[in-house]
């Protein structure tokens, strides 16, 4: 960029100092002659410059909404039946597909609509505040690509939120409720936030100012009380607020209690307190990964069964989960799950760019990951605290899903 501006800067300049160094040179002679496109060709640059910067921005907005609004190639019919039948979820990728052309074309017209107002109702206050008394503190052209930046993107936000709500309200309601039957008696919520009280008070999560809560899920699974939140945890850090912890929180009740309390959490993460001691596992992986602070020894080596360590390794992939924490103590067993990228996880995809059926599958292996903790973890309480209880069946995950 510096290189730029100093060729825009100095280009004109350069010519107009050759041209001078031509007529002094040539004074004498025809050659001098010769100056004079070289002026020329410097007035009509230095006339440009002014219009240099709108038009950039002209092309960069343009090759914005052109990327933006290229829809990617349509998969051929026979590959969407392939890809679909195996779901059970046909129906409704039908529809929810329908609906997001639907909106699509709708967002379209209102881009068509609304930006060129943005734009015009930005040309019209940079001329009341700017252009008419011509004077202002900083460069006239920074204050323009300014004012256009903030007319012509926030219309174009407010021109496609409105169809993505819609077709995010769409998503949430058909396909999200109908994943939840296939792994238990679960309800879909939207805002409820859990009660961290527990998790907090022995050290899986810091104390935090502020809690937000996006999706959630509660109700029973094989038998037991389960609820699930997507969670962020946030503290004050002078005029800002720090991220603590944005991602899954999950708690399982059990029937037959803990005998103590077992935390485990990143390796490099700080001691919890209550009298928990290091415990030092025989997994040279698991402890390159994991910090393991147990009250109970004993129970807390039977608590993390090969089983479940491997499950615990298994969920930090790399796609949508980093290592998780977990926490057994009493009649609870808690996972917090840290999420790579914070919000995704159960939000239907761009109007524009994807499809339903993408998503569905996104859905389904990140739904089957969580519960497939959630089963070791199951079994690993039955066979440590309640051998003596029936172990109701772990239910049929969808077809395609990690096992």
């Amino acid at each position: 960029m510096e290189r730029i501006a100093l060729f825009v800067i100095a280009g004109p300049v350069c010519l107009a100092l050759l041209a001078f160094l031509i007529f002094w040179l040539g004074s004498d002679s025809g050659w001098a002659l010769l100056g004079l496109p070289l002026i020329a060709l410097a007035a009509l640059v230095s006339l440009a410059l002014p219009l240099l910067v709108p038009a950039l921005f002209v092309l960069g907005a343009w090759a914005l909404f052109r990327s933006y609004y290229k829809k990617p190639p349509a998969a051929p019919a026979a590959a969407l039946v392939s890809s679909d039948a195996a779901s059970p979820l046909v129906t409704e990728v039908a529809l929810l597909e329908a609906l997001r052309g639907k909106l699509a074309i709708e967002a379209r017209r209102r881009t068509l609509l609304f930006v060129p107002l943005g734009l015009a109702a930005a040309l019209l206050l940079y001329w009341l505040m700017i252009g008419s008394s011509g004077s202002s503190k900083g460069s006239p052209f920074v204050a323009l690509v300014i004012f256009l930046v903030i007319g012509g993107g926030g219309a174009w936000i407010w021109a496609v939120g409105v169809p993505g709500g819609r077709y995010r309200k769409a998503f949430k309601e058909s396909l999200i409720p109908r994943l939840l039957a296939a792994h238990g008696e679960l309800v879909h919520n939207l805002g409820a936030k859990p009660d961290l009280s527990r998790a907090v008070a022995l050290g899986l999560l810091p104390a935090y100012d502020d809690l937000d809560a996006d999706d959630g899920f509660t109700g029973r699974y094989r038998g037991r009380p389960i609820t699930i939140s997507e969670i962020a945890v946030t503290r004050k850090a002078g005029k800002s607020n720090q991220t603590l912890f944005q991602g899954l929180y999950v708690e399982l009740g059990v029937s037959t209690p803990f005998r103590g309390t077992t935390i485990l959490r990143d390796r490099d993460g700080q001691q919890p307190g209550n009298g928990l001691q290091r415990l030092r596992l025989e997994d040279p992986v698991f402890e390159e990964v994991y910090a393991t602070w147990s009250s109970d020894q004993v129970e807390g080596r039977a608590v993390l069964t090969p089983a479940v360590m491997e499950r615990l390794l298994v969920m930090a992939d790399g796609q949508s989960f980093l290592p998780p924490l977990f926490l057994v103590s009493g009649d609870r067993m808690v996972f917090a799950l840290p999420t790579i990228i914070p919000g995704a996880l159960f939000e239907p995809p761009g109007l524009e760019t994807h499809v339903a059926a993408q998503q569905l599958a996104s859905l389904e292996a990140d739904f089957a990951r969580v519960f497939a903790l959630v089963d070791a973890m199951i079994d690993m309480h039955v066979a440590v605290r309640a051998p003596h209880e029936a172990l109701p069946p772990s239910p049929t995950h969808p077809a395609g899903s990690p096992p």
